[in-house]
């Protein structure tokens, strides 16, 4: 595999010379009198997402939007991601309302969510957890059940969906895989889905 020629736009001596820097058939290629560069790319590719209209909220009700917000979690809680819920039940209270209200108002209900903790960014608000693809696909999962669960208005579960399962590509933040992460349109999630959807709770742990 030969070197192309590649400067880039700052590059203050583009008379110097450089090369690309690629692999060859037998690894990298060897050291030359040129600078060698590999090309900008981009590892994860976040997809728009179409936030819900009022419809959903007007459909749904604030007292089912919580439901199906609190059946999600309570299904995570007792899934191989539940280690990334607090334990202690008032803790984990607080964070399902919390989260519910975030849900409430993206859906066109009350401003439960942006009067105490403003225009937060969801991706930065997951950083200090890990989550790969397959949390995700958990995630997802998990959320699937939970519309059954709570009988989560068919007529408007598209456009939830559309909305969750394209915002959910931005909570990675640890690959796994160099593929992007796989789309799942509502039509194909349940059977596509499916080996994610079984949960696992945690074992008790009796005092001694």
């Amino acid at each position: 595999m030969s070197a192309s020629t590649h400067v880039p736009d700052n590059d203050p001596d583009a008379s110097a010379g450089v090369t690309e820097f690629q692999l060859g058939k037998n690894g990298l290629t060897q050291a030359g009198n040129e600078v060698r560069w590999i090309a900008a790319s981009a590892d994860l590719e976040f997809p728009p997402v179409p936030f819900p209209s009022r419809k959903v909220f007007a459909v749904a009700g604030e007292a089912r939007l919580r439901m199906l917000v609190t059946r999600h979690c309570e299904r995570l809680l007792d899934s191989s991601l539940g280690h990334l819920f607090p334990r202690d039940p008032q803790r984990f209270a607080l964070g399902v309302e919390r989260t519910a209200d975030f849900v409430v108002e993206a859906t066109g209900g009350p401003a439960c969510y942006s009067p105490s903790s403003g225009r937060s960014c969801m991706r930065t608000l997951h950083f200090p957890f890990v989550i790969d693809e397959r949390a995700r696909e958990i995630w997802l999962a998990q959320f699937l059940l939970a519309f059954d669960d709570v009988g989560f208005p068919e007529e408007i579960r598209p456009e939830f969906w559309n909305w969750i399962e394209a915002m959910s590509i931005r909570m990675i933040n640890r690959r796994t895989m160099r593929a992007q992460p796989a789309r799942y349109p509502l039509a194909d999630a349940p059977i596509k889905l499916s080996p994610f959807m079984k949960t696992r709770r945690p074992p008790i742990m009796c005092p001694r």
